[in-house]
């Protein structure tokens, strides 16, 4: 074969890197060299076959060339096990789990008067709970474990499928997630996202990945699912990070900025004026509910009325003071007769949203009907919730006839909240009772401070 032949090329690319181990060539150029000058002494400078040699050597060394313009950008080996953040999340509830199990009298000494500890659905709630937990962990754990260890022997034996070429079929995934970036290279795809759980490569492009669709790359790839082991691009000219780094639960400020400055050069990706707006309504509401705001209160849904009967109050009550009770707190409105109830401490975040108001006789010596009201606000906060939802998704979502229109999307999203609100409101209600019937015996009871 003539020396200018690529299948030339192609044996010297293969044999000028020779493996022997992890990251360790050995350059086969010089034994070439030193074999082609023991068969030149012989021959005149100018033979034939002494310049074929010579443009041989040149073949070599522009081979060797390209292969060291290559960058390697990823390695599982380097890496590490990447994938201890997701069954570490299991070991908080583990912790959770050993606490509700070996140590009731804690929960018990909340003085929560729903959290029937002796009931044998919480007895079996306990078991079950601590049981689910610990297997959860102990599956997520030998799952990303184990494949960990496999793709690390497919590196270390340099087991792994190997392509090199050009990225085809480029596909990035967008800013906001929903979908994989994906390519293919010499018709072998590859898929990965920055969402997933895997120790393989999964830096998408847009966010931060070194892949685009100019890119030339050699990977290292586990067969089974195609799995980027190593990733080397040629003439890599970006900054080289560490793509294998495990994203924070919280971004740092660099990320937050960036994340800003894309949403402004994106507008289809601005949320509206408003969006932040249900957060701040939430937070009032709230706020107006734990202080005991009279005039707010007294806009709050009545769900359900209750007469009482010998429910003298044997203690004295200021008026216009909030006084704290074993689990809840409450307020004397004189102008109204009406004693106002809120939970307190854990009970709070058990019924959120939902007081009560005792109305009391003429002479504020009994309490002579109950009532159970949720927040007026709360209703405001989730329309406009999913008013800014649906904005949003009707400013994002691609003109896809395949894909669910806005509208039915929002729809399904409301109806999910009407039904799961439905059963949240009867517990609540349920919640509220017990809280009011704690609270009416202990002002019954307690002495005066």
């Amino acid at each position: 074969m003539p020396p200018n032949d690529p299948a030339i090329a192609g044996s010297l690319n293969n044999l000028g890197r020779i493996f022997l181990g992890e990251h360790r060539y050995v350059d086969a150029r010089k034994a070439l060299e030193e074999s082609l000058h023991v068969y030149w002494a012989s021959l005149s400078a100018d033979h034939p076959r002494v310049l074929e040699g010579q443009a041989l050597l040149k073949f070599a060394d522009s081979a060797e060339a390209s292969n060291n313009r290559f960058v390697k950008v990823f390695d599982v080996l380097d890496s590490g096990y990447r994938s201890w953040p997701f069954p570490a999340f299991g070991l908080i509830f583990v912790g959770i789990g050993i606490i509700i199990f070996a140590f009731p009298r804690i929960i018990k000494a909340t003085g929560i008067p729903y959290f029937d500890l002796k009931s044998p659905l919480r007895k079996i709630f306990r078991y079950v709970f601590l049981g689910f937990a610990i297997l959860w962990t102990a599956i997520a754990f030998f799952g990303t474990y184990s494949q960990y260890l496999r793709h690390k022997a497919l590196a270390q034996g340099n087991s792994c499928g190997v392509v090199e070429g050009p990225v085809e079929h480029f596909v990035p995934m967008p800013i906001t997630g929903h979908a994989e970036e994906s390519f293919s290279v010499r018709g072998i795809p590859f898929r990965y996202s920055d969402f997933i759980v895997t120790d393989g490569f999964n830096n998408t492009s847009s966010h931060g990945g070194p892949i685009k669709s100019d890119s030339y790359v050699r990977i290292c790839y586990d067969p089974a699912g195609n799995i980027i082991l190593r990733l080397e691009i040629r003439d890599f000219k970006g900054e080289l990070k560490d793509y294998a780094k495990i994203g924070g639960f919280f971004p740092s400020s660099g990320e937050i900025q960036k994340d800003i400055a894309e949403n402004t050069k994106n507008p289809a990706i601005n949320p509206p004026w408003y969006s932040n707006l249900f957060i701040v309504l939430y937070i009032l509401d709230f706020v107006a509910t734990y202080a005991l705001f009279v005039p707010y209160l007294r806009t709050f849904f009545r769900l359900k009325t209750t007469a009482r009967n010998d429910c003298a109050i044997a203690r004295p009550l200021e008026p216009e003071r909030k006084i704290k009770l074993r689990n809840s707190t409450i307020y004397w409105d004189t102008e109204n007769q009406t004693i106002w109830l809120r939970p307190r401490g854990f009970n709070l975040f058990q019924v959120p949203l939902t007081v009560a108001a005792l109305k009391v006789d003429a002479l504020g010596k009994s309490v002579i009907e109950s009532e159970i009201r949720f927040s007026s606000g709360f209703p405001v906060v989730m329309i406009l919730f999913l008013w800014t939802a649906y904005r949003v998704f009707s400013g994002t979502m691609p003109a896809d006839p395949r894909l669910p229109l806005p509208t039915l999307f929002v729809g399904l999203a409301g109806l999910m909240f009407l039904i799961s609100g439905f059963f949240m409101l009867g517990q609540y209600q349920s919640r509220m009772e017990k809280l009011i019937d704690d609270a009416l015996a202990e002002l019954g009871t307690s002495p005066a401070r």
